[in-house]
């Protein structure tokens, strides 16, 4: 089963509250403590948004967030990448080693193939506005 981390999902939530700010500025600690999300972890997230320009940030007591780009133009396979580091279905396919022991006998790999080929061309296709 596919399954997304809290990380992602504490992501998706921070940007719909940060998209239904507008042009206001978001605190990390606004969204925390709205949604009894662990603070730190919840920074940490944001600094990566900000780092892929998803984000813009500003310093000082009124310091926080801001979009960067709208939410209708990012897809959810780049917050995916950003946040999950990856979006493969099952371990052996992105392992870049290939450690699998059944690898040369797997009779699974072509139709998992296909299946990871469609699972990214959803997440290319759907973009985060879908998702808030």
């Amino acid at each position: 089963m596919v399954k997304f981390s809290k990380k992602l999902e504490y992501a998706l939530i921070s940007l719909r509250h940060i998209s239904n700010a507008g042009d206001e500025v978001t605190r990390v600690r606004d969204i925390s403590e709205k949604y009894s999300i662990p603070h730190d972890l919840l920074a940490k997230i944001l600094q990566k948004l900000k780092k892929e320009n998803i984000l813009a940030s500003s310093q000082g007591i009124n310091g926080g967030y801001t979009l960067s780009r709208k939410l209708d133009e990012i897809p959810l396979s780049e917050l995916v990448s950003v946040i999950e580091n990856g979006t493969s279905i099952v371990e052996c396919m992105h392992d870049e080693d290939n450690n699998c022991l059944i690898n040369d006998s797997c009779t699974i790999k072509d139709p998992l193939s296909k299946i990871q080929n469609e699972f990214e061309n959803i997440l290319k296709t759907k973009m985060i506005s879908d998702f808030v």
